[in-house]
């Protein structure tokens, strides 16, 4: 039995039995929460989670993937492997196709984050000490976070139709920056 994983880090030498039972009550706390879809009811459970795994000295960045992604299957995965388990490593699945989205849709989502991002960019301006009296700095916004005016699919179409870029964690760019310019 290896005692390290690549995805949750090097296995504690020895954890008391109580936190064990702990973790796994804990767990399943969490994972009704997640299937009863309210999300609002699984965050204070997440939250007790994440400190239970910090006492069990998982490796923080483990951690903050799991409780950030809400990711229920790798609560389970991580429970059963400080009990002792072998985890089978994860492999990656090729990224989907990008979903169908109607062109009315997509101008639509274009028009409301074009809005957003000038707003953004806007708004950091306003502060003291950028306008032009100043020391005439700019805006250093070039990302924001999608509007949930829409879902995520729209997103992803735009990104695969190459009106926007992705830069991660839910942000995205303009592939022409145009937005805001005088």
């Amino acid at each position: 039995m290896s005692d390290v994983n690549a995805r949750f880090g090097k296995r504690p030498s020895h954890l008391p039995p109580q936190l064990l039972a702990e973790l796994a009550k804990q767990a399943s706390v969490v994972g009704a929460a997640v299937a009863s879809t309210d999300a609002a009811a699984a965050g204070p459970q997440w939250g007790a989670m994440h400190k239970l795994l910090l006492k069990a000295k998982v490796e923080p960045g483990a951690i903050m993937k799991l409780v950030a992604n809400r990711n229920a299957a790798g609560l389970s995965d991580i429970v059963r492997w400080l009990h002792g388990e072998e985890i089978a490593e994860v492999i990656e699945a090729p990224a989907p196709t990008a979903p169908v989205v109607e062109p009315e849709v997509m101008r639509a989502a274009m028009k409301i984050f074009r809005k957003r991002l000038r707003y953004a960019r806007l708004d950091a301006e306003s502060r003291l000490g950028v306008g032009p009296m100043s020391s005439g700095k700019r805006n250093e916004i070039d990302a924001v976070e999608a509007p949930r005016d829409y879902p995520t699919s729209v997103w992803l179409a735009l990104v695969a139709a190459g009106r926007l870029k992705s830069e991660g964690k839910g942000f995205y760019a303009l592939v022409n920056d145009d937005v805001g310019e005088d």
